[in-house]
């Protein structure tokens, strides 16, 4: 498989490609406009993991951007801190979850400014993981959880999905993170928002997500 353009390699001066290949986590470069430069072996391995392989393969190669995954406030919040990293040529740290069905996931992400803003490589590491303690059997009422804008929500974080029933609930449903449903939309809860972004609630209003992923 291709996972490195040629023309993105020489943005990696000073990074040695074989140490990022062998990397566990997902390592992954992205031009300046936020294309996918280059993409470690481990990028692959996460997604067969979790029953993504086939649509990463498809999907997400080289040349893609990585803000098609994110719409919204999800959107404006990364690109806004993607921007800042390339224009200040700082390099910028956060935590996120990134749970499945089964598994309680928290990693640490780095990303590296490259070139004369040029590009941005992105370095995952896992923090934490353990089985997960929310527990759901049954088929989901999707009537439950379809909004206004005929989407449902799930949370980028902890993959949990808006009631529609009742303000400000959010339920676990592991059907739904191990398959998200064709009209599923990705935003923050109210819970993930207020914890990783603790900044942002004071610049920006709390996210409703109105375009498909």
């Amino acid at each position: 498989m291709n996972n490195l353009d040629q023309e993105f390699k020489y943005l990696l001066q000073g990074f040695n490609i074989n140490d990022l290949n062998l990397l566990s986590g997902s390592v992954y470069g992205v031009w300046a406009d936020f294309r996918l430069g280059y993409l470690n072996p481990a990028w692959f391995q996460f997604a067969q993991d979790n029953n993504g392989e086939s649509r990463i393969l498809s999907k997400w190669g080289l040349g893609r951007s990585i803000l098609d995954c994110m719409s919204g406030h999800v959107e404006d919040f990364y690109r806004a801190q993607f921007e800042d990293c390339l224009d200040s040529h700082t390099v910028w740290g956060h935590d996120y979850e990134c749970s499945s069905d089964k598994r309680y996931r928290r990693f640490h992400q780095i990303i590296y400014p490259l070139g004369l803003r040029e590009g941005l490589l992105f370095v995952n590491s896992l923090l934490v993981e353990r089985p997960q303690e929310q527990k759901v059997t049954g088929v989901p009422d999707e009537s439950l959880y379809i909004g206004e804008n005929k989407l449902i929500s799930q949370c980028a974080h902890c993959r949990k999905v808006k009631n529609v029933t009742e303000p400000e609930r959010w339920d676990w449903i592991p059907e739904w993170v191990k398959r998200c449903p064709e009209h599923t939309s990705h935003t923050f809860c109210p819970t993930c928002f207020g914890h990783f972004y603790p900044l942002a609630t004071t610049t920006v209003r709390q996210p409703n997500s109105n375009r498909t992923v």
